[in-house]
């Protein structure tokens, strides 16, 4: 049975022995307790919960779900509500999905050819400026002034930059600095 509690130990920067020093168990047993060899019992939860400072239900909430954090409107543009300020709904988590996946939901006709109104696009942790593999890819990217784009992304004329480009009928955005990007992932039709 899947459960949150790798997630939530990982987040906490603990290691499985110190989780298990605070649960009065051993590192053997968090191990199959995180993997799912060894069911998470109530017992467990309230001993987990407790030594992880979570609600109980933390501990196993649908993990096949992922948080829906903005969506994307006109020009590719997302109104972006962020990992850390909640989530606007949740969505099935896509095949090979990271504990970091979030997603963003299509509106109107702003993504032509790649994604229909409704459809959601998937990505994972977001990384300064745009790596080199991402180039020619379809990204979300954070500009400065808090603007937030899912475009496919080009080098730009001048070193550092890049061309941000729109399924649509959009012009191109050229030469824009990325403070921030993630690749999308995965792409599920309405």
């Amino acid at each position: 049975m899947a459960n949150n509690l790798k997630r939530l130990r990982t987040e906490r920067e603990l290691s499985q022995t110190e989780l298990a020093d605070r649960m009065n168990t051993t590192r053997n047993q968090i191990a199959k307790l995180e993997s799912g060899a060894r069911r998470l019992s109530d017992v467990w939860i309230s001993r987990a919960a407790v030594a992880l400072r979570v609600d109980p239900g933390a501990l196993v909430a649908d993990s096949m779900l992922v948080d829906v954090v903005g969506y994307v409107g006109a020009g590719s543009m997302i109104t972006y509500y962020g990992e850390d300020e909640g989530s606007l709904e949740t969505v099935d988590r896509p095949p090979g999905a990271s504990d970091e996946t979030v997603a963003v939901r299509v509106k109107g006709d702003s993504m032509p050819g790649v994604a229909e109104d409704r459809w959601i696009l998937y990505y994972d942790k977001r990384v300064r400026s745009v790596p080199d593999e991402w180039v020619n890819q379809l990204c979300v990217v954070w500009l400065p002034n808090e603007r937030v784009y899912v475009k496919k992304v080009y080098r730009g004329r001048d070193p550092g930059t890049f061309d941000l480009i729109s399924t649509g009928h959009y012009e191109p955005m050229r030469d824009e600095e990325v403070e921030w990007s993630a690749k999308v992932q995965w792409i599920k039709p309405a």
